[in-house]
């Protein structure tokens, strides 16, 4: 069996490569920036969900062995009706090269048949494919993306429009380590995983504990959805990505996350990372 990861750059996908990689699984990086940017030692191509010119690359790919894409991890390009290409390349894999597993990364507010990743999940249900749909919440990670990273470090703040939402942030690697299942299981799990941390925090509480972590005042600073609009644009991010993101954090302030279970560890084996580990384990980058 092999497998082929597309969003092979992103912070799930590089650590469900790790965990390939560690039980000699072969596997491929499919993103746009291909090999220049995939970790050394870990064979990657140029992929593009708006270029069909580059969906044949993975299956042109020598696997040792002669061996054959059996499984494909699917992660959503940040573009307008994402689902219309994703869509159409599940067709392509099938039908074309007999690729028998998917493995969708959601949202936790995804729902079948609702624009967005919903639609790719109808249409695993409608063509009968094996399937599992990813429904992280919000991943720790982003507190080490270079934008709330220097903003954490150099201001001691953490900007939202999350207000007193609570959310069970969910590491990466719980994340991979749910999906490292969903490919690999002889049995596909034709089910979606809710992939949720062990505790429901505020940004108020995130704030606090990184305070304590840090030994300094971090303060998070909840802003309208206006002002929160305005403040990624201004930090770079696209008219898409901020609405996007906006609208998400406008949710959670209602309570769209305020969600627990134990999938994690019904599925792995063992449970979440807490964030007050996380915390410690990247304390040296805010610092």
């Amino acid at each position: 069996m092999a497998f082929v990861l597309i969003g092979g750059t992103g912070k799930t996908a590089l650590r469900l490569a790790q965990f390939l990689q560690n039980d000699n699984h072969q596997f491929l990086l499919a993103s746009r920036r291909g090999q220049s940017a995939a970790p050394q030692g870990m064979p990657a191509i140029k992929f593009d969900w708006m270029d069909k010119s580059t969906w044949k690359e993975p299956f042109l790919f020598p696997f040792v062995g002669g061996e054959k894409i059996s499984a494909i991890y699917l992660m959503e390009p940040l573009v307008a009706e994402p689902w219309k290409p994703m869509n159409k390349f599940i067709n392509y894999a099938r039908q074309e090269h007999n690729v028998e597993r998917f493995v969708l990364v959601a949202g936790t507010s995804s729902q079948v048949g609702k624009p967005g990743m919903g639609m790719v999940w109808q249409h695993f249900l409608q063509t009968g494919v094996d399937y599992c749909v990813l429904r992280p919440s919000w991943f720790m990670e982003n507190l080490v993306q270079e934008g709330p990273l220097s903003v954490i470090k150099n201001d001691g703040k953490i900007y939202t429009a999350c207000g007193q939402g609570k959310i069970p942030f969910i590491s990466a690697t719980d994340i991979a380590a749910v999906a490292y299942r969903a490919l690999t299981d002889p049995k596909s799990h034709n089910c979606d995983h809710r992939v949720l941390g062990p505790e429901l925090l505020t940004y108020d509480d995130i704030a606090q504990k990184l305070s304590t972590s840090l030994g300094r005042r971090i303060e998070h600073v909840n802003l309208s959805s206006e002002d929160r609009y305005q403040n990624l644009v201004d930090a770079g991010a696209s008219d898409y990505y901020a609405r996007f993101l906006v609208n998400l954090e406008i949710a959670a302030s209602g309570g769209s996350e305020t969600h627990i279970n134990d999938d994690v560890l019904r599925v792995t084996g063992r449970a979440p990372k807490s964030f007050d580990l996380f915390a410690q384990e990247y304390r040296a980058v805010w610092l």
